[in-house]
């Protein structure tokens, strides 16, 4: 696959993550999202973390959790722009992509719905095919 598609898949992933989270940053006490109907077999608040609403955690932790959005998106941006051979990111563009994915993980974990799913597949599916690069350029 020519690299120009696979580095603007991975910005296009890292721009709609850092979208996710900017919402929590600019206004961490905003309602959740509201869905359509047929949405509501699904008990967690979108656009909202699960965990943070059940433990009553606030705005606070809110704004660390849009943080971890944010910092998720643009290692992934960062590390597309590298795929595509922009100097000084091309080097590290795998650590940046491992490291967004993992923690673009991390946030779908803390703002779990099914929604997300498709975003879990692709920052598994980076996980896995650069792990070997990312052990290989660490060592």
């Amino acid at each position: 696959m020519p690299p120009i598609v696979i580095g603007g898949f991975l910005i296009l992933h890292g721009l709609i993550t850092t979208m996710t989270g900017f919402g929590d940053v600019t206004k961490p006490d905003a309602p959740a999202l509201a869905l359509p109907s047929w949405f509501g077999w699904w008990p967690g608040p979108f656009g909202r973390s699960w965990l943070f609403e059940a433990l009553h955690f606030g705005t606070g932790a809110a704004l660390v959790g849009g943080l971890i959005w944010l910092a998720a998106g643009l290692a992934l941006i960062a590390g597309g722009l590298g795929w595509l051979g922009v100097p000084g990111l091309e080097a590290v563009r795998y650590v940046l992509l491992f490291g967004g994915a993992t923690l673009g993980l991390v946030a779908l974990a803390l703002y779990f719905h099914p929604i997300y799913l498709v975003a879990v597949a692709i920052n598994i599916a980076i996980l896995v095919l650069l792990w070997d690069r990312v052990t290989v350029a660490t060592r």
